[in-house]
């Protein structure tokens, strides 16, 4: 089974856009969600690549919105690797700092 840590920083991004995105998250909805984020556009060939990346992976289903379009979403695989992750950044974030400096 893939890790969260396996995956590329592009990879993890797109698992949360597919989880973010509002409607059907089609391709071009992926790429617009990322666009929002990114410094530069991202590349369709990119995009593409590594959703069926992710598909062959386990981690995200392709279904056929229409003719000409698919639809991404999240298998149980995925949520969970997603769950699992935003579950160690909460625990992470509620540790206490330490004290630096001597100060007390």
């Amino acid at each position: 089974m893939t890790t969260y840590h396996e995956l590329t920083g592009f990879q993890r991004d797109l698992l949360e856009a597919i989880a973010a995105v509002d409607g059907d998250p089609y391709g071009l909805a992926l790429k617009e969600y990322l666009d929002e984020r990114y410094a530069d556009p991202i590349n369709h060939s990119r995009l593409y690549q590594n959703l069926d990346q992710l598909v062959d992976s386990g981690l995200v289903n392709r279904d056929e919105l229409d003719a000409r379009t698919n639809v991404y979403t999240l298998t149980d695989a995925g949520r969970q690797l997603l769950q699992r992750h935003a579950e160690t950044l909460a625990q992470l974030c509620e540790l206490p700092r330490p004290v630096t400096g001597g100060a007390q």
